[in-house]
């Protein structure tokens, strides 16, 4: 007897891999089980690794579903991403470094704002309402969420006393 002739559909699939998203999340999870390591060779009393241990574990764990929705079989390969979302990437991740840099510098709420009104610009979006209203509306809650609800103080530049 002969074997069955294999599925001619099955020879043409393409396994095609996520990358960018896969390196991203084994970074995140290799960050997490050296830093779960580094605090169990620290000091490994419950009172130490009581939250460390459980958002660690938790962390491996999503990293095995996101790995495996990072890969998946196609029936035809799958076209690389165009240079433009590299260079979108690139551009929001400078935006966000400049807010990290210029918020302790400038005061949080104008950087806020300025950041929302940029970003909004750089992804494309052109309706005026949403360009002003969006990032007042997002400064103005995340400053009084955090002067009010976490009682930590920012520097604020409009909104505060300057401290």
């Amino acid at each position: 007897m002969s074997s069955p002739s294999p599925d001619p559909a099955s020879d043409m699939r393409h396994i095609s891999v996520d990358w960018p998203h896969l390196a991203f999340a084994t970074a995140i999870s290799g960050w997490a089980a050296w830093y779960c390591r580094d605090a169990w060779l620290a000091n490994a009393d419950a009172e130490n690794l009581i939250l460390i241990v459980p958002v660690s574990a938790a962390a491996l764990v999503l990293y095995g579903v996101v790995a495996l929705g990072c890969i998946r079989r196609t029936a035809e390969a799958v076209p690389r991403p165009p240079v433009a979302a590299f260079g979108r990437i690139l551009g929001t991740m400078a935006m966000l470094a400049g807010f990290a840099v210029a918020g302790p510098l400038i005061g949080f709420d104008v950087v806020s704002f300025v950041y929302l009104l940029a970003m909004l610009l750089f992804l494309g979006e052109r309706r005026w309402a949403v360009l002003l209203l969006v990032p007042v509306i997002f400064a103005a809650i995340v400053v009084w969420g955090f002067g009010t609800l976490l009682d930590t103080p920012l520097p604020l530049l409009l909104f505060g006393d300057g401290s």
